[in-house]
């Protein structure tokens, strides 16, 4: 059927027109004479033994004509070299090459022109005509005749009672155009604005029309088998998980039970030997008992036994006296049994019973889980990029997962098995680490590696990370193991690790500060003290940098000349200044508690705070350190910090730091190309050992200008050309692990740090505590205090 298309305007209104497809019927017997049937023997193409053959002369035979009239042109060949004696076994091999390709040769039996057999296949290895086959499949396809409806609305005597019906795909109506006028019908029932664009009706035989609706009908039966079949492969999965946790869970319950039944026969056995003992030791003692009698016995019987031989009553009556004397007097103690037969075996059954009882009802219990993983949410960590940007060897949280049931109810428990399967990086040659909410994580490469899942038990999970490599990695988040969806279709979640760490906020919002030079915070109430040495006053802070409140009016901060604070055991504060030498202890409030001095203080510049000995360390501009009894004011040592060279330290901030085993670091004046130098002195001020830094990125002489500690890590700022970064090191291993800086916030002046770690997503389970470490670090240039996570 061929198909011809053309637009027809309708006359009723010019918005409108009508977009006629017109149909050319072509009977089925002639289409299969002129195209599908072989012109030498009349026969009907087919695929095997009718197979159509594509001459070179462009005509179309098939196969099987093809092998007869090859053979017989052969034959003929063959019968002319046997007449003309061509058939001699001596000809050259030239010749018999030549005889060979006039043998593979025949006339087209239409156009007569002359073909060659192919030498490998013979009349098989013709090209097959593709077209042929094209219709043989749309025929074979579509061998049924379509019944075309026709009109029937003239009754029987109508002139167009053999008139096909059309379709208009606009309106979706059935009509015969002969009967009905579609466009004009539509154009007076509907209204059409002026502005409308003008409506095209798009007009199809019904034939073609069921035709098209038929095949998008298949094509969409087809998708949902498709998606049955998904379903069914899903369900069917499942079932065979289902049978293989069955069988893990029955062969963990009788493992634990003859584990228990083990343990029952080995008391068993115990007590067995207990009975076997007491009973051989009182056998023991029994059986010499009666050994002992028998030897009596026996001397008696030997005494006794000759009294017919002898003659004298005296010596008659002598062995009676004996014998009365042996009844008189005790025997060595074989009168009575030395040992008695009791033996009991005491077992407070009702109470074991109890005990074994409320152990057992305690000991297991089968638990499921409803939760769907189609239906479960993965609320991802937002990110101002168009990819997540996660900072390295930074614990961060990457996504937290919602555990959804069947009903789309969110789930109150946890226990979910949720698996993680972290990929990359891609850049390189991919690893793959798994992880799951058992507790166990996988890594390579560095210890700190790792990915792990946080379950806290009412239906969250958290997936935090952290990772030493940089490159751009791939999470896989599978529940019950199938995969969650992510970003409403991706099952995965495209991150990238890159050096850069910027601060997590800065103090922006409240009053402005002039000059803060140094910074202290409380633990236990998570507020932070910055001394605002140039308004001469004490602001008050959390945590996440939001203000407070100011501690003003103090007496030992006037003259903008104060350089140091620290916060004592007693939750009292201690200040320093550096034009009156004179060490100050205030409250909270702001009141003074005490003062002191010491006449080898030179300008001091920074206090540290030793909280495990209320000690407090004042450094002076000669980069000697004084230590001070925090609760008397005494003077304990001083350590002095010039090197054999007479070189000092040139520091610009708090140039000393405790230890998280009270020992004293303090940068050192000592500093090569791209080495760096600490000296760590004991909590008396007896030196112990020197750190060397290393950088391979910095080869400058710069030394280290302030610091800070939290547990084993030391953090110490540096220039760095125009401006300063902050060098991660592990005091066990004295290696650089990492380096903070910020692309977009650098650092101009850093003079005040502090670090200090907090617990992070708070569980039921302590065991899945995680904490993050955090900086805080005052820059003199910017007025302003930045908050890094460090770790």
């Amino acid at each position: 059927m061929v198909t011809v298309n053309s637009n027809n305007s309708s006359n009723g209104t010019g918005s409108n027109s009508t977009q006629l497809v017109e149909t050319v019927s072509i009977d089925y017997d002639d289409f299969n004479d002129a195209f599908l049937t072989c012109a030498t023997c009349l026969c009907v193409y087919d695929g095997v033994e009718r197979a159509p053959k594509l001459l070179p002369c462009s005509h179309t035979v098939c196969v099987h004509c093809l092998t007869r009239i090859a053979a017989a042109a052969n034959n003929r060949r063959t019968a002319q070299d046997l007449n003309n004696g061509r058939g001699n076994s001596s000809q050259s091999s030239q010749q018999q090459q030549e005889s060979q390709q006039q043998r593979q040769t025949f006339r087209c039996p239409i156009c007569r022109e002359l073909i060659v057999v192919p030498q490998n296949g013979g009349v098989t290895a013709l090209p097959p005509s593709f077209l042929v086959n094209q219709l043989l499949d749309l025929i074979s396809t579509h061998r049924r005749r379509t019944l075309i409806p026709t009109c029937c609305g003239g009754g029987v005597l109508s002139s167009h009672i053999n008139q096909e019906l059309l379709y208009c795909e606009t309106c979706d109506q059935v009509f015969c155009s002969i009967c009905t006028k579609h466009e004009t019908a539509i154009s007076e029932s509907t209204i059409i604005s002026s502005k409308s664009p003008p409506l095209v009706h798009t007009i199809i035989p019904v034939s073609v029309a069921m035709k098209r609706t038929s095949e998008i009908m298949l094509y969409k039966a087809n998708e949902c088998v498709s998606k049955l079949n998904y379903s069914r492969d899903g369900v069917c999965a499942e079932l065979e998980r289902l049978d293989t946790a069955r069988n893990e869970c029955l062969s963990t319950l009788d493992d634990t039970f003859n584990d228990l039944m083990n343990i029952l026969e080995v008391r068993k056995q115990q007590l067995q030997q207990q009975i076997n003992k007491a009973c051989d030791a009182k056998n023991r003692i029994l059986t010499q008992q009666l050994s002992a009698i028998d030897i009596e016995k026996n001397k008696v019987m030997d005494e006794c036994g000759n009294v017919h031989q002898l003659l004298d009553v005296q010596s008659i009556n002598q062995r009676i006296q004996i014998l009365n004397d042996r009844l008189q007097k005790p025997t060595g103690g074989i009168e009575e049994p030395r040992e008695n037969a009791f033996i009991a075996l005491d077992l407070d059954v009702t109470a074991i019973k109890n005990v074994v009882n409320n152990a057992i009802e305690q000991m297991g219990r089968v638990r499921t889980t409803t939760t769907c993983p189609g239906n479960c949410t993965l609320n991802v960590a937002e990110s101002n990029e168009e990819n997540l940007l996660i900072p390295r060897l930074v614990d961060t949280r990457v996504a937290t997962l919602i555990a959804v049931d069947y009903d789309g109810n969110r789930r109150n428990l946890g226990g979910d098995p949720v698996t993680l399967k972290l990929i990359g990086p891609l850049d390189d040659t991919q690893q793959e680490r798994t992880a799951n909410n058992s507790g166990h994580q996988y890594h390579e490469n560095n210890t700190s590696d790792g990915v792990r899942i946080i379950d806290h038990k009412n239906g969250q999970y958290t997936i935090r990370l952290r990772l030493s490599i940089c490159g751009r990695y791939r999470l896989h988040i599978y529940v019950l193991g199938r995969p969650v969806a992510c970003n409403g279709s991706t099952g995965h979640i495209d991150f990238s690790i890159i050096k850069n760490i910027d601060p997590i906020c800065q103090y922006s919002k409240g009053p402005s500060m002039q000059q803060p030079v140094a910074i202290a915070v409380d633990h236990h109430s998570t507020r932070v003290y910055v001394l605002d040495t140039g308004n001469c006053r004490i602001r008050v802070l959390d945590t996440h940098l939001n203000y407070i409140c100011d501690i003003q009016n103090i007496e030992a901060l006037r003259g903008r000349s104060s350089t140091g604070i620290g916060l004592l055991s007693d939750e009292t504060l201690v200040t320093v200044n550096w034009r009156t030498n004179i060490v100050t202890q205030l409250t909270l409030g702001g009141e003074t508690v005490k003062s002191w001095t010491h006449s080898n203080m030179v300008e001091p510049m920074c206090v540290v705070v030793d909280r495990t000995y209320d000690h407090v360390l004042i450094g002076d501009s000669s980069c000697n350190i004084h230590a001070f009894k925090a609760t008397t004011g005494q003077h304990l040592f001083t350590i002095n910090n010039k090197k054999s060279n007479g070189k000092s330290a040139e520091c610009v901030g708090t140039f000393m730091a405790i230890g998280p085993d009270s020992q004293i670091i303090v940068i050192s004046g000592v500093t090569t190309t791209g080495c760096r130098c600490l000296d760590i002195y004991s909590c008396k001020g007896t030196y112990e050992r020197s750190i060397t830094v290393m950088t391979t990125t910095d080869k400058s002489t710069h030394p280290y200008s302030s610091l800070a500690t939290c547990n084993n890590f030391i953090l110490a700022t540096r220039r760095h050309y125009n401006s300063y970064v902050i060098d991660l090191i592990d005091m066990e291993t004295e290696k650089l692990i990492n380096t903070v800086d910020s692309n977009g916030c650098k650092l101009r002046r850093p003079a005040g740090m502090v670090a200090f770690s907090e617990v992070q997503d708070s569980v039921i389970d302590d065991s899945q505590q995680c904490s993050s470490y955090y900086l805080l670090v005052t820059d003199v240039a910017a007025d302003s205090i930045k908050k890094y996570q460090f770790f």
